[in-house]
């Protein structure tokens, strides 16, 4: 709470306190920040002396980062990545980099790079304290807080063995993950690893879905996750439609992926040729001149 209480206040003290998305992007980030090798023992230090322009190019390499090691969350982050890549402006830098120097002075890397990330849901509360009460009221998103979705899970999983590997994982108003996260600390209480099973959640937030899908990679669900930005009291099949999205997505990426390892291979002989010829006119140079 008083990481989320210190980003917000940071984030509302700029002139872009509308902008949740922004505000939301840079904690994603920072949790997902632990997975880079940055070569340096004090990664708060090294982000916190880096200056806006240089925080920017950090935050799109961490994304960047993400896509390619997941590229079937690529669609569901991209509400928290869109701003990095449409040139931000100097100010809206700058208030990205004051917030998340907020986070960092309040520890946020002591909760978020540890192990203690499997025992909160650090994007949740932070979204629900971006949110104002009307909006949060208007849309009917209130989240369970951590020790009643530990208290629901551990008495649902109480009489019954917990889900094992192919069984399904289902909550129709995810929100941020927070039940996902009990019932994989159930798991792993009991020998489990939620990475061997699916997780299948949908919500109406399309920034609350995003960051249900940085909260699987920081709490190990494992590649068989599944999230839909829809309203599940409407569109009850919504999960033959996410899947195919995602089925779509990832074929797109492999293309991609194959596109970019033939460009690299004609560019390499591409080079190849030109030393060749290089090569061949110095040792006609020195005929001509024998």
């Amino acid at each position: 709470m008083e990481i989320a209480q210190a980003v917000v206040t940071a984030w509302n003290a700029s002139d872009h306190s509308g902008r949740r998305d922004v505000a939301l992007s840079v904690v994603a980030a920072l949790s997902l920040a632990e997975h880079r090798d940055l070569n340096e023992p004090d990664l708060t230090k090294q982000l916190r002396s880096q200056s806006p322009e240089e925080f920017t190019g950090t935050l799109r390499q961490i994304y960047t980062a993400l896509v390619n090691a997941r590229p079937d969350l690529t669609h569901l982050v991209y509400p928290l990545m869109e701003w990095l890549f449409n040139e931000p402006d100097a100010a809206l830098q700058r208030a990205t980099k004051h917030t998340a120097d907020a986070a960092l002075r309040a520890s946020q890397l002591d909760l978020t790079g540890t192990d203690r990330r499997y025992d909160t849901d650090l994007l949740g509360v932070v979204l629900a304290l971006l949110k104002s009460e009307n909006a949060t009221g208007a849309n009917a998103q209130i989240y369970t807080p951590a020790p009643i979705a530990d208290a629901m899970s551990s008495m649902l999983m109480a009489g019954i063995n917990p889900p094992r590997e192919g069984q399904r994982v289902m909550d129709p108003a995810v929100g941020t993950g927070g039940l996902f996260r009990a019932a994989a600390q159930v798991m792993r209480s009991n020998g489990h690893d939620p990475a061997t099973v699916s997780w299948y959640g949908a919500d109406i937030d399309d920034l609350a879905i995003a960051a249900c899908a940085v909260n699987s990679l920081l709490w190990g669900l494992g590649p068989r996750i599944l999230l839909c930005v829809t309203n599940t009291l409407t569109e009850p099949d919504w999960a033959t439609r996410a899947e195919a999205q995602r089925e779509e997505i990832v074929k797109l990426a492999e293309r991609i992926r194959r596109d970019k390892l033939m460009a690299a291979a004609i560019r390499a002989a591409q080079q190849l040729t030109e030393i060749v010829t290089t090569e061949e006119d110095d040792e006609s140079g020195d005929s001509s001149a024998s």
